[in-house]
């Protein structure tokens, strides 16, 4: 029976010694973990460990910012060779000269013309005159027949009347005897700045129908054509040509019984006695 019971504590003595054997290890163990100097060394390596780590991954973040870089710098260069170049810009040209300022206008006042004594002016008479119905002091009305001209200027312009009066009267019909008269004086003259009055006496007598070109006419004071000799139409004993009396400014039938007749038309002559003086 001894033997028996034994046995069958054998097993049980087996279990026991392996339990007891199981549990003291794992305190050995931890015994061994919780040392501090060898926790301090794991720690150590652990924190190296983990630089290291934080190391390598900045060394692998810089270099793939340098590799980027690198790429953008090489697209843009190639960005840049390909873009057309601009046109180059045309040389400046030099600035022109400031204008010049333009010049002050002088103020030009009016100026004196003189038409001097001796000039010869002729008119045209729109009325007949004769000795036959002509009264002395009988004003008349004659007009320029071209422009008066002095230095250029225009002071008087064709068609300008110019007045005067009747000096003397002898007619034929009514006189026995004497010589048909007529006498003219011109005492003023319409001029471009208003009426001046003037002195001229009768020099030349041309009727209007006259083709050879002798009516006196003025151009600067200069006379165009001459004065043509005494003639009497036989008929009528009308003036046809320049007739000058005895007295200066007069105009003479040199038959009596005849008159003296200056028909509508006629062109006049007369030579100023003095000096006239226009302002413009």
């Amino acid at each position: 029976m001894t033997s028996k019971m034994t046995y069958s504590l054998l097993p049980i003595a087996l279990a026991a010694l392996a339990f007891a054997a199981c549990g003291k290890k794992p305190a050995e163990e931890t015994a061994v973990t919780t040392d501090p100097a060898v926790q301090a060394e794991i720690d150590a390596d652990a924190e190296m460990k983990a630089r290291e780590e934080e190391l390598a991954r900045r060394e692998a973040e810089l270099a793939l910012k340098e590799k980027e870089k690198a790429l953008a710098d090489r697209e843009a260069a190639l960005a840049k060779s390909s873009a057309p170049k601009p046109a180059p810009r045309p040389a400046a040209s030099p600035p022109s000269p400031a204008p010049k300022p333009a010049p002050t206008p002088v103020a030009v006042g009016p100026k004196n013309y003189t038409v001097p004594a001796g000039t010869s002016v002729s008119v045209q008479l729109p009325a007949e005159i004769s000795t036959k119905t002509a009264k002395v002091g009988q004003r008349f009305t004659a007009n320029l027949t071209s422009d008066l001209v002095i230095d250029g200027k225009v002071l008087a312009r064709a068609g300008a009347p110019v007045q005067g009066s009747i000096t003397e009267v002898i007619s034929g019909s009514k006189t026995i005897g004497g010589m048909p008269t007529l006498g003219l004086a011109f005492d003023n003259m319409t001029f471009e700045g208003g009426d001046k009055p003037i002195s001229g006496r009768l020099t030349q007598v041309s009727d209007k129908s006259d083709k050879a070109g002798d009516t006196a006419k003025i151009a600067g004071g200069a006379v165009a054509g001459g004065v043509i000799g005494h003639q009497v139409d036989s008929d009528k004993g009308k003036i046809i040509g320049a007739i000058i009396g005895a007295a200066a400014g007069t105009a003479a039938a040199k038959k009596t019984g005849k008159e003296v007749v200056l028909p509508a038309g006629t062109i006049v002559g007369f030579t100023l006695n003095s000096p006239v003086t226009i302002t413009q």
